[in-house]
């Protein structure tokens, strides 16, 4: 029997599954019973962990099953993960999810912080989410609400969502910004890396795009001088100029 399939029987104590063909397994097993129904006979508060540990454990297997349903079971992590997990930008919800999956969607459910399964997740699984259409843009967004809220040396700002990850900050920070600069294009990733208070944690990045950089607008966008005269603001700005395009010697 599949590895995943086992999996599922264990955690939802429910057998005979590899009876199920994919489709049945979602509908009738994997989203109600892991994931948690919302509907007036059984309240959910938040996507619970055995959902996230399964994307986590299996989102290779999760994505050849279907290639329909796989994406749809991707954002409804993503979905718990913007429910009070990770701070990033604002990203539609319940969309893009079908009209048949919408009550999963975390759109209504109370804000928890995150939880091991998230936390796994993100480790493991997210990085699945960056192959399919529906999720990318929404997976990018959660790592640089990552990046944005933590940094290299582990700390965390305004992160109430991390409160019991500190010890993890660094590797939530460093996972973040590989998959990013793995999977994005300068142009998307550039909006990001250039804002007020975030330049310069990604020096060594800004460097090695230094010739893509339009710098009147990074530092209009970075506020990286502010203070000063003319005279003074120039300065400024050729001395933090140098700085970052020296960053990658």
């Amino acid at each position: 029997m599949e590895k995943i399939i086992v999996y599922i029987e264990q955690v939802t104590k429910q057998r005979d599954l590899s009876l199920y063909n994919w489709q049945e397994l979602v509908d009738k097993v994997i989203l109600p019973k892991m994931a948690g129904p919302k509907n007036k006979a059984q309240s959910r508060y938040m996507i619970n962990d055995m959902f996230m540990n399964l994307l986590a454990n299996f989102p290779q297997e999760i994505s050849e099953k279907n290639i329909v349903l796989a994406p749809i079971l991707f954002e409804i992590g993503l979905q718990r993960l913007s429910c009070g997990a990770v701070l990033h930008d604002d990203t539609p919800w319940p969309e893009p999810l079908p009209m048949k999956y919408r009550e999963y969607s975390s759109r209504w459910d109370e804000r928890h912080v995150m939880s091991e399964g998230c936390y796994n997740f993100i480790m493991n699984g997210l990085e699945q989410s960056l192959n399919f259409e529906m999720t990318r843009d929404h997976a990018l967004k959660i790592l640089f609400g990552l990046m944005e809220y933590t940094d290299a040396a582990g700390n965390i700002y305004s992160g109430f969502m991390l409160s019991s990850f500190k010890d993890k900050a660094t590797l939530l920070y460093r996972h973040a910004e590989k998959l990013v600069e793995k999977y994005a294009s300068f142009e998307e990733i550039y909006p990001y890396y250039a804002r007020a208070g975030q330049w310069k944690k990604h020096m060594l990045y800004l460097s090695l795009n230094k010739d893509k950089i339009d710098w009147d607008d990074f530092f209009k966008k970075s506020q990286a001088v502010t203070k000063g005269n003319f005279i003074s603001r120039r300065l400024q700005r050729n001395a933090i100029r140098k700085q970052i395009e020296n960053a990658s010697l």
